[in-house]
C-alpha cells in the first residue's frame, strides 16, 4: 500500500495509475514527467504526471495532489496512519470502507480504510471538502 500512496501503482494490466502522492514525483526524478497545475497555501500541489512501466508502456496522464516538498516519505506514511487511527467521518456501503480526515502540520489528509487496512491516503489540497462520492456521514 505504501508504494501505491507514494509512487503510484499500475491498475491491473492497464496503463492507468492510482495513488502517487509523494513530492518525489517531480521533473527532477527521471522516472516521471510532471506538470504542476496548482500550488496550494499548505504547500501541497496538484500535478499531472506520466511514468513508464517496466514493460515499456507509458502510463495515462494521472492527476494527483502531492504532499509538500519538505515532507519525507516516512512522514507521509506516519501521518496517514495517524489520521486513519482517528474517528471516521463517513462510510461507503458499497465496499464497507470508512473515511477519515484530519490536519497534520497544516496539511489536510483524507484516509480510506477497510477494516484496519488503509486502502488510500492523500492530501486534499486544503480548503473545505465534502464527502467523496459514495460516502455518507457516519
Amino acid at each position: 500500500m505504501e508504494n501505491k500512496i507514494l509512487e503510484g501503482e499500475r491498475v491491473g494490466s492497464s496503463n492507468r495509475i492510482k495513488g502517487g502522492h509523494s513530492p518525489k514525483i517531480n521533473d527532477a526524478n527521471p522516472k516521471y514527467s510532471v506538470e504542476v497545475q496548482q500550488t496550494f497555501p499548505d504547500g501541497t500541489k496538484k500535478i499531472k504526471f506520466i511514468t513508464e512501466f517496466p514493460d515499456g508502456n507509458v502510463s495515462k496522464i494521472k492527476t494527483s495532489t502531492i504532499f509538500p516538498d519538505n515532507w519525507s516519505d516516512a512522514k507521509i506514511i506516519d501521518s496517514i496512519k495517524q489520521v486513519g487511527d482517528g474517528v471516521p467521518i463517513g462510510k461507503r456501503i458499497a465496499d464497507n470502507s470508512y473515511l477519515y480526515r484530519d490536519i497534520i502540520d497544516g496539511v489536510q489528509i483524507e484516509v480510506i480504510k477497510q477494516g484496519n487496512n488503509v486502502i488510500a491516503g492523500y492530501p486534499t489540497g486544503g480548503g473545505t471538502t465534502g464527502l467523496p462520492t459514495g460516502f455518507t456521514s457516519k
